[in-house]
């Protein structure tokens, strides 16, 4: 008896064990699923229906390279004949291969953005989380980097950049001759290095080079050695054909002011504002100069100054707070923006 009741004892444990470990189990799947569905609406993947609200995947326009570019785009034409009509999917990383494709990406608590011409590639920026980067740049087909730019040796601009770097061992690495080398610029630096592949240049304003028919020009910064270092921070105008963008990076109004004394040319089509559309930076007299159709506003939390100002100017402004990875498309004679 005393044997009987420990083996039926003993079975009770197990089954205990049995469904302890299954609800273990299913709550550990829901828990993974949570998050993978967290993490695609983090990413730009899931974005809401604007009347029902519901979340849809979104998938269209995937940015890949080579063979898997033709494969993409051979399925999305089979997608259309067998609907009719171009499907109602999008994804958020699409590149355009035949024209400029001007990517802000989410970098953690700073700036990236993304510059593909012509199958040439530029990152300005990394952000404070490398493989958070990394991982969109490889979401956008991009394996490989032509250019790297740090605009400022800020946390927000190179917390991220040894990592990618690192991965996208760029031909050239544009960086600020940083008058305080911290932890995050020298790892950059260390990173550059490594690659055995990356020429390291600290450009003076005025400097131009092609990124495919794209021309890049450092305007800025107008002077060097200043009191608040944010200003000899690097900022730089991208022309593509009649279009134009420029990115400001790091510096504050007082910055922005010298670029307009400067007598560089300003006025463009889009601007990414300088230091995410803080107050700190895009002054009245710079949004006059640029006079922007579209503005991007990269930070988390904008100021509300910055936008009245820029919208009392005519720019439609878009900003990451609200719409996530944002870009911009030039056929070389209009600029368009998709959230």
């Amino acid at each position: 008896m005393g044997r009987e009741k420990g083996a039926r004892s003993h079975v009770r444990k197990r089954r205990r064990g049995c469904l302890t470990g299954c609800l273990t189990r299913i709550l550990l799947l829901l828990g993974v699923a949570a998050l993978v569905f967290v993490g695609a609406c983090v990413l730009g993947f899931v974005k809401n229906d604007p009347e029902t609200r519901k979340p849809s995947l979104t998938l269209e326009n995937i940015g890949i390279d080579d063979g898997a570019l033709s494969t993409a785009q051979g399925w999305l034409e089979k997608a259309k004949n067998a609907v009719g009509s171009q499907p109602s999917i999008s994804w958020a990383y699409g590149v355009d291969t035949s024209g400029l494709t001007v990517k802000t990406l989410r970098a953690g608590e700073g700036e990236a953005v993304l510059v593909c011409c012509d199958g040439y590639t530029m990152l300005v920026g990394a952000g404070t989380n490398g493989l958070m980067t990394a991982g969109q740049l490889l979401l956008c087909g991009v394996n490989r980097l032509n250019v790297a730019v740090a605009c400022g040796n800020e946390a927000g601009q190179i917390g991220g950049m040894a990592t990618a770097v690192t991965l996208g061992k760029p031909e050239y690495l544009l960086l600020q001759d940083s008058q305080t080398k911290n932890t995050d610029y020298n790892a950059m630096l260390e990173a550059a290095q490594k690659t055995g592949r990356t020429q390291i240049i600290a450009p003076d304003a005025g400097l131009t080079f092609s990124l495919g028919r794209a021309t890049v020009t450092v305007i800025g910064p107008a002077k060097t050695n200043h009191t608040d270092e944010r200003d000899d921070g690097l900022s730089l105008r991208i022309d593509y054909g009649q279009t134009s963008v420029l990115i400001l990076g790091t510096i504050t109004s007082a910055g922005e002011r010298e670029l307009i004394t400067s007598g560089v040319r300003l006025d463009a089509d889009a601007l990414i504002c300088a230091r995410g559309g803080s107050d700190a930076a895009t002054c009245l007299e710079l949004v006059s100069a640029v006079n922007p159709a579209i503005a991007l506003l990269t930070g988390r939390e904008p100021a509300n100054s910055v936008t009245i100002r820029l919208q009392r100017a005519g720019a439609q402004v878009v900003a990451a707070k609200e719409n996530g990875v944002m870009t911009l498309r030039s056929d070389g004679t209009t600029m368009s923006v998709t959230p």
